[in-house]
């Protein structure tokens, strides 16, 4: 009998776990995922960046002064391709990552990003807005924003 109340007193604690969208396990996901995009970017990977376009097969794309609005898949590879093109990575590194809750869970990370015109020795820093949104079992880049 003992043993039973004491399996029945235990018993919320086995069976209640942290949701998804509470911190903790969705932080750490993030934080990963950001810094596979991190690397995905210094990498110049294009198309692996673009793959990871929501179910919905768009992303809103702002390079610079460039605002390109939602785009498919393949026009967000050939512009980060093109960006990738003329600028080469010095070094890269999240900055920034935060969950913001909602639902579909949302969140964000910021990249710190210097790099230099190829050919040039001067670099630049650049601020990278990585808008993602929470898809079945991984997060999704919903917009990608890159400031001067």
């Amino acid at each position: 009998m003992r043993r039973l109340l004491l399996l029945l007193a235990l018993l919320p604690l086995v069976v209640v776990s942290p949701l998804r969208g509470q911190t903790g396990r969705s932080d750490q996901r993030l934080e990963a995922f950001i810094a596979d995009v991190a690397a995905l970017w210094r990498e110049e990977e294009a198309s692996s960046l673009a793959e990871l376009v929501p179910s919905s097969g768009q992303m809103v794309l702002e390079i610079g002064r460039e605002a390109a609005g939602p785009v498919q898949e393949r026009h967000a590879a050939a512009a980060l391709r093109t960006l990738f093109a003329d600028r080469e990575s010095v070094s890269i590194r999240p900055t920034r990552i935060t969950v913001a809750g909602g639902e579909p869970l949302q969140g964000f990370g910021e990249l710190s990003w210097v790099s230099r015109s190829r050919g040039v020795t001067v670099p630049q820093m650049h601020t990278i807005y990585v808008g993602v949104v929470w898809e079945g079992r991984g997060w999704r880049i919903r917009e990608i924003r890159v400031f001067p």
